[in-house]
C-alpha cells in the first residue's frame, strides 16, 4: 500500500511539477533577485513536497509547487532579517563578527551533502552527470545534452527519473529510521535465558 502511494506521489512529482521548475526558477530569480539562493529554494520546496503523506489533496501541483517556492522564499528572507538584526546588535556589544556559519550548520549541511551524494551513487553515470550538470552547475538542458551527446528528450527523462530515484530513496531512508523496532513476542525473554547461559 505505502509503495503504491510513493510511486503514485513520485509520478505526480515527475508529471506535473518537474516541467514547471524553470518557470518557478525564473520566477524566483525575478522576484527576489540575489537577496536569495534559488538553488536552495528549489531544493527545500521538492523537500517539503516530498516530506507530504500524500499528494491526493492537491489539485493543481504547480500552483503548489510555485506557493510551496514562494513560502520558502519568503522564510529565507525572515530568517536572513532576523539574522541581520542579530548582527547589528552584537555589533553594539562587541567589535568582534564571526560570519562564518555556526558549527551545527556545517555539520548540519556536510550531513545532508552526504546523503545527497550517497543517493546520486545509487543512480547510473548518465543519470548521476545529468543531474550533477543541471541542478548543480546550471547547465542549461540543451548545454547539457550537448556535452553529453545525448537528445535532450533523454536529458529530460534521466532528470525525471534520476529525482524520482532520489525522492524515494531518501523518502525509504526516513521511513525506515522513523519506524520503530518490533520484537516479536516472547522472543526478549528467550534471548535473556540464552544470555545468562
Amino acid at each position: 500500500m505505502y509503495d503504491d502511494e510513493r510511486d503514485r506521489k513520485a509520478a505526480r512529482v515527475a508529471d506535473e511539477i518537474l516541467p514547471h521548475e524553470p518557470l518557478v526558477r525564473h520566477w524566483l530569480k525575478r522576484r527576489w533577485g540575489n537577496a536569495i539562493d534559488v538553488d536552495d529554494v528549489i531544493q527545500e520546496a521538492y523537500c517539503r513536497i516530498a516530506g507530504l503523506a500524500s499528494l491526493d489533496h492537491i489539485d493543481q501541483l504547480r500552483s503548489y509547487f510555485f506557493r510551496t517556492a514562494h513560502a520558502v522564499a519568503t522564510d529565507v528572507m525572515r530568517r536572513a532579517k532576523v539574522e541581520t538584526l542579530n548582527r547589528v546588535t552584537e555589533i553594539e556589544w562587541t567589535n568582534v563578527i564571526d560570519e562564518g556559519p555556526s558549527a551545527e550548520r556545517t555539520v548540519e549541511a556536510s550531513q545532508k551533502l552526504e546523503r545527497v551524494a550517497e543517493l546520486l551513487s545509487k543512480l547510473t553515470w548518465t543519470c548521476r552527470r545529468v543531474i550533477e550538470l543541471r541542478r548543480v552547475e546550471g547547465l542549461s538542458q540543451k548545454d547539457t545534452a550537448s556535452l553529453l551527446g545525448i537528445s535532450e528528450s533523454v536529458v529530460e527523462n534521466h532528470i525525471a527519473r534520476g529525482l524520482r530515484s532520489v525522492l524515494e530513496a531518501a523518502a525509504d531512508q526516513d521511513r525506515s529510521a522513523t519506524e520503530p523496532k518490533v520484537e516479536p513476542v516472547g522472543q526478549s525473554h528467550s534471548r535473556k535465558r540464552n544470555a545468562r547461559r
